[in-house]
């Protein structure tokens, strides 16, 4: 199945098509995001790539030399960023082969790449799957605990178990 999925680099006729497909199963993908990502690509602070299985959009996967996140971005860690495969594509080593394309390029600056994972499984998966292969694959926690909009939560606080709870990982290169 490796063989039939094509990893390249994001282009602006992308965005349409990515958008359309997201929208397609509900999920809130505005073709402004993937502009924003062009834009950002464009000024060397984004990297983009795209998958397709069979000549089929199949998901994508950036990476941000430098994160939102203070912990990545104090310590210069690229990170890598929303990551998404079409649930038809999933479990067809898509996501896999997304993360290999950044990491790869990650690794010519750093010797360290960072990752955030939401923290609910949901109906859809959510990010259950994702939390599994992130393990696998060899990274951990970074020890400073879940973060709530890029920021740290507070024991005895209450915050919304939505995207923007989430727990951050690093793995080294070797």
């Amino acid at each position: 199945m490796k063989n039939l999925i094509q990893i390249r680099h994001f282009i602006e006729e992308d965005i349409a098509v990515i958008s359309d497909a997201f929208n397609q199963i509900g999920w809130n993908k505005p073709a402004s995001l993937f502009a924003g990502y062009l834009k950002e690509q464009e000024a060397g602070e984004r990297l983009v790539w795209v998958a397709h299985v069979k000549d089929e959009f199949a998901g994508y996967v950036t990476l941000k030399w430098q994160s939102q996140y203070p912990s990545f971005k104090a310590q210069n860690i690229p990170e890598i960023m929303d990551l998404n495969v079409l649930p038809d594509f999933r479990k067809m080593s898509v996501g896999s082969l997304l993360l290999d394309t950044a990491e790869k390029q990650a690794a010519t600056k750093s010797q360290i790449i960072g990752i955030g994972v939401g923290l609910y499984a949901g109906a859809d998966g959510g990010y259950g799957a994702a939390q599994k292969l992130y393990v696998k694959r060899g990274y951990i926690p970074d020890g400073k605990g879940v973060t709530y909009n890029y920021e740290p939560t507070v024991p005895g606080n209450c915050y919304p178990l939505d995207d923007d709870l989430v727990l951050w990982f690093t793995k080294k290169f070797r």
